[in-house]
């Protein structure tokens, strides 16, 4: 009988361990399926939030330089207005490739921009070409060529122009911009803390 009730409990002993292992299997398979589906949302949202630190940081560089080339164009800075032109358009057109279609009033701010900046290149040229037109004749002085009507209202043109891009433009494309990038900061936060 001692026989018979070692083997019973060896049984026993067997089985359980059987049924201890199949358990453990089975918690480690489930807990296997967990972990790849939390390291999956996790990279996902490192993704993202990756994703969304470019995009702020890029749109912030961008805008910095846009905002430098008004400051440089709205000052009195004229002998290179078409290279300032030029690089405002740039930093237009690489903010515009950053925005949404949800953007649609900053870009047309921003368009509005780059009209006006293209207003005072015109009439920058209007006057150089008054200045171009008399410089084989060393009699006509520069007074002259600056009390000239066309000359007059070139300059007034462009100080109107400067005022409207400062006065108008300026302060609600640099709130907008700061908008969408609080905006985005707000999402990497949210992310953030989802993660944790």
């Amino acid at each position: 009988m001692n026989e018979e009730l070692f083997n019973l409990f060896y049984a026993i002993g067997i089985g359980l361990t059987f049924m201890a292992s199949v358990g453990t299997i089975i918690v480690s398979i489930i807990s296997l399926q967990q972990t790849s589906k939390s390291t999956k949302h996790i990279g996902y949202l490192n993704t993202i939030s990756t994703t969304r630190y470019k995009w702020s940081t890029s749109i912030r560089e961008q805008a910095s330089m846009y905002f430098t080339q008004i400051a440089r164009l709205c000052a009195e800075q004229e002998s290179n207005v078409v290279e300032i032109y030029n690089e405002l358009v740039h930093y237009h057109f690489a903010i515009s490739l950053l925005l949404f279609e949800n953007d649609k009033n900053l870009q047309d701010k921003l368009d509005r921009v780059k009209e006006l900046a293209w207003d005072i290149v015109y009439n920058n040229q209007i006057i150089d070409s008054y200045y171009e037109k008399y410089d084989d004749r060393p009699e006509i002085t520069k007074e002259y060529i600056e009390s000239q009507q066309i000359v007059i209202e070139a300059r007034q043109k462009i100080y109107k122009t400067k005022c409207s891009i400062v006065n108008n433009y300026q302060n609600e494309i640099f709130e907008d911009i700061r908008a969408l990038v609080e905006l985005e900061w707000r999402k990497q936060q949210d992310e953030a803390n989802k993660i944790k």
